[in-house]
């Protein structure tokens, strides 16, 4: 019996190892198996007023130059109100011929939304807060470097 105990040991090693092998062949890639995809460039915020309204909306955009794609800048801009209202943001990117947009919407007091346009590199990002009843306000945000 012992040397049968020995043979399940080896067998269950080897069932072990190989569907370990496997899971790692499977796997998706991990975020830095070649560095890191995106290159932090900086910072740009602001404020943007919507006619006599009270309060303010908060903008925070930071950028990234993608690695893979040289030319291209992320953008990763949260906005934020600490009033209550129902608005919505709208951020548009050159990107080629084209324009890249986000869009992304709040109800209620105290949102905040997180908008992701990527675009060229030397392109700057217009952003437009909507606010019921259509009114709005918009701001243009330049490049970082």
């Amino acid at each position: 019996m012992h040397g049968d105990e020995k043979i399940r040991t080896k067998r269950r090693a080897a069932l072990l190892i190989g569907t370990a092998v496997l899971a790692s062949t499977l796997a998706a890639p991990s975020a830095f198996a070649d560095g890191p995809s995106e290159i932090y460039l900086g910072q740009r915020s602001g404020v943007i007023r919507i006619g006599g309204l009270p309060g303010s909306y908060k903008w925070v955009d930071k950028q990234y130059r993608s690695t893979s794609l040289s030319n291209l800048r992320k953008h990763s801009i949260r906005i934020t109100y600490s009033g209550c209202a129902n608005w919505w943001a709208r951020a548009a990117v050159k990107r080629g011929s084209t324009y890249d947009t986000d869009k992304k919407s709040a109800k209620g007091c105290k949102k905040s939304v997180l908008l992701s346009p990527m675009g060229d590199l030397k392109a700057s990002v217009t952003l437009t807060i909507h606010r019921d009843p259509d009114i709005s306000g918009s701001v243009v945000i330049k490049p970082v470097k």
